[in-house]
């Protein structure tokens, strides 16, 4: 697949992202690769990315082994879309292994090239004391990421995420429409339960490296929403 380049020049800074072959990560290399936010995309991933795009640069690379294979590379933003496979679902071993361990080698690699700006994808009830094993890898990264004193950290944190995912079971695409169908329902204290599309998230993750904030920042609910509708408008 072949993306065409934006016409708009390209500011000189580059991104780091982590998780392109995941279902919000995926969305979140295409707009990277649209917009004219970045002159280059480094995406780190297991396999080759069946994509071709003038500003990208894929490096096939275990996320374990980051601090040995990222020779050249500057970053000025970094995006983590990493995640166990099968999320909450997940054992609680795989859990700390991925959402804990792997997300925060990305992010000390995306450190060592530079990077001044992490943001993440976590989990809506992410406390590093909840009996959850999900919720508690959440909560345990994100106490990690703030340790790394990055000069912003932006914690998005979806409630459920929409999207068909490869090998989906049946089971899996029922709950999917469910949410769809109870969506409407979540308001007042609900709200930040709601389902968003793994597209919107990802448009919430641009749009926070947009925002200047400095410091840690903390989206969820209504916020999340209004995050990535403003991106919308502005692309």
């Amino acid at each position: 697949m072949t993306l065409t380049a934006t016409a708009t020049a390209p500011a000189q800074r580059n991104a780091l992202l982590a998780g392109a072959t995941g279902l919000t990560g995926g969305s979140l290399l295409q707009l990277l690769l649209e917009s004219g936010d970045y002159a280059r995309v480094h995406a780190l991933t297991r396999r080759v990315l069946p994509l071709d795009h003038p500003r990208l640069a894929n490096r096939v690379v275990k996320l374990a082994e980051l601090d040995r294979r990222l020779p050249g590379v500057r970053a000025d933003d970094a995006f983590c879309c990493v995640g166990a496979a099968g999320g909450p679902a997940a054992s609680a071993q795989e859990l700390q292994a991925v959402d804990v361990g792997l997300v925060l080698a990305f992010a000390t690699a995306a450190r060592s090239v530079g990077a001044t700006r992490l943001v993440v994808i976590s989990a809506l009830g992410a406390d590093a004391g909840s009996t959850n094993p999900f919720l508690r890898a959440k909560g345990e990264m994100e106490a990690a990421l703030r340790g790394l004193d990055f000069a912003a950290l932006d914690i998005v944190r979806p409630g459920a995420v929409l999207g068909v995912r490869d090998g989906a079971s049946v089971g899996g695409l029922l709950g999917q429409g469910l949410r769809v169908l109870t969506n409407p329902l979540r308001v007042g204290r609900l709200a930040p339960t709601r389902a968003l599309p793994s597209a919107n998230i990802a448009a919430a993750m641009l749009a926070a490296t947009r925002t200047g904030r400095r410091g840690v920042t903390l989206y969820s609910g209504q916020a999340l929403e209004d995050l990535a509708a403003g991106n919308r408008r502005l692309a």
